[in-house]
């Protein structure tokens, strides 16, 4: 494979004062790079747009033209909107390409935000609304985005946004003309987040709005509203499917979010919100709400049909609680049932401590859970320590059990070293693998990652049937768990809920994964 051709080089100085850096990214239209304002002494952002580099009656036309409308652009001067302090043109190694120059903005893009995880809901209200604010004053000049995704937005360090590259997939089309958005063979736009009118080459400034919905509807959920194999599915799928309701895909959105999301992704642009301002007001509505579904937007949800067969589904709230009051239930029932056969033959009241223990904890989890889900901003600050809880609880049961028998043992010598470390070892071993591969998985996971881990659920799986072996017929078996340890059933049960707590996350994350496929541009 031939090394990757950069458009410009590292320390190259672009229009006689903006010397590069280092490259911070690359996309579609071109490269952007750090670089140093040498006749002010300050770091700014450049972006090369490569897109209408070369030469050509046409190339010098697209160029004049890109530039003429980028300074259109660059007259935006917004709270929420990057600032372009100067554009121009000049050689990189495809030929003569313009670029522009804008403040250098410290921060993650909302498609890293996406990749780390779940998003609170006010955190994406505050967020939508900024951006609603920076479109608002961009479309009072006569300026469209036409290509709002997470990557053109920035988070900066204060927790406000930056919206990037206003107007600049419209001035970087090398086939536009000054009645039509595109010939055949190009889009303007990101596919995956593209309004229907737009996709037809027809765009107004609620096409903003529309894609905006589709951004929402991706920090929300953790999806977009439509999934499909390529540009060509999503363009067909913006003008002929209707999205699903947030709530469908992920249980506990309020219905005041499925009412915004879905008035911004209707089809007919006159039935959106009539301007970014209506819709930033809506969201700060939701920001600021105390109770996560007020009804007065309720009715906006009416007349729009379930998912399609063939979309993801989720369980409902109702379905989940009765799982957990299962759990609950079936944790009671074993801990009365330990207290009862009294296992240590010593009538001490360890096994009643130890039953009212276990039933202490679980009833205060079953209250926990309800009070999570019945507040929907919880559910999201509590994603990733619920991710760890389950593997750390496990393994700390089985370290405790293992912990216990050692001390016993060796304070005794009873301890076979050899046996040990030739399988106690190996199989303590592969369950703090595979707890930790439990805990690792997100939708992201590839696929040779999820090999390692059914991997160590099958090395787990022998260990729970030598376990098992050993409990029935009293023999040492070949190979089980720590094999000194006379509470074997204990290590069992946790080596079984670790394989399923393993391929529980890996169908569910697969799915998700699966539910949420983008294409970034």
């Amino acid at each position: 494979m031939s090394p990757r051709r950069e458009d410009a080089v590292e320390g190259q100085l672009l229009g006689g004062r903006y010397r590069l850096v280092r490259q911070l990214g690359e996309g579609g239209m071109g490269e952007v790079w750090e670089a140093r304002d040498e006749t002010l002494d300050r770091q700014v952002a450049v972006k090369v747009i490569s897109l209408l580099a070369g030469g050509g009656s046409r190339g010098d036309e697209a160029r004049a033209r890109f530039l003429r409308e980028a300074r259109i652009t660059a007259r935006l001067q917004h709270p929420y909107v990057v600032t372009v302090h100067d554009l121009g043109e000049s050689s990189t190694q495809r030929g003569i390409a313009p670029f522009l120059v804008m403040e250098l903005v410290r921060g993650e893009g909302l498609d890293v935000k996406l990749r780390e995880g779940s998003v609170d809901l006010a955190e994406a209200a505050r967020w939508g609304a900024q951006i609603c604010d920076a479109l608002g004053d961009a479309h009072a000049h006569g300026i469209m985005h036409r290509d709002i995704k997470p990557s053109n937005i920035l988070v900066t360090s204060a927790g406000t946004v930056k919206v990037l590259d206003f107007g600049v997939a419209r001035a970087a089309d090398p086939y536009a003309t000054a009645d039509r958005l595109t010939q055949t063979g190009f889009i303007v736009g990101t596919p995956p987040y593209m309004a229907p009118e737009q996709a037809r080459g027809y765009p107004e400034p609620r096409s903003d709005l529309y894609a905006l919905g589709c951004l929402l509807f991706e920090l929300v959920t953790g999806r977009l509203p439509f999934q499909a194999p390529d540009s060509v599915g999503y363009l067909t799928a913006h003008l002929s499917q209707q999205p699903p309701a947030p709530s469908s895909v992920v249980a506990g959105v309020p219905e005041a979010w499925d009412a915004l999301l879905l008035r911004l992704l209707r089809k007919d642009p006159a039935e959106r919100y009539a301007s970014a301002a209506d819709a930033a007001q809506a969201l700060r509505g939701l920001a600021d709400a105390p109770e996560p579904a007020p009804t007065a937007t309720a009715p906006l949800t009416e007349g729009w049909p379930s998912p399609s067969p063939g979309g993801p589904t989720r369980k409902p709230v109702a379905g989940r609680n009765w799982i957990a009051v299962a759990v609950w239930f079936l944790v009671t029932l074993v801990a009365a049932t330990v207290t009862m056969v009294n296992i240590d033959g010593v009538d001490d009241g360890r096994d009643v401590a130890s039953g009212a223990g276990a039933v202490a904890v679980a009833t205060g989890g079953l209250i926990v859970w309800f009070a999570v889900r019945a507040r929907p901003r919880w559910q999201a600050r509590m994603a990733l320590p619920l991710r760890f809880l389950p593997p750390a609880l496990l393994f700390c049961v089985y370290a405790t059990v293992v912990a216990a028998d050692l001390a016993d043992d060796a304070s005794v010598g009873g301890i076979d070293g050899g046996f040990w470390l030739s399988v106690g070892g190996i199989s303590t071993l592969t369950l703090v693998g595979l707890l930790a591969m439990a805990a690792a998985l997100t939708p992201r996971t590839g696929r040779r990652t999820r090999g390692i881990g059914y991997a160590l659920v099958g090395v787990n799986a022998a260990a729970v049937v030598g376990t098992l072996t050993t409990m029935l017929s009293g023999h040492r078996f070949g190979f089980q768990y720590v094999p000194f340890v006379s509470r074997q059933w204990a290590l069992f049960a946790v080596g079984m809920a670790a394989i399923a707590l393993f391929c529980t996350r890996e169908i569910t994350t697969r799915r998700a994964g699966s539910a949420g496929l983008t294409e970034h541009r």
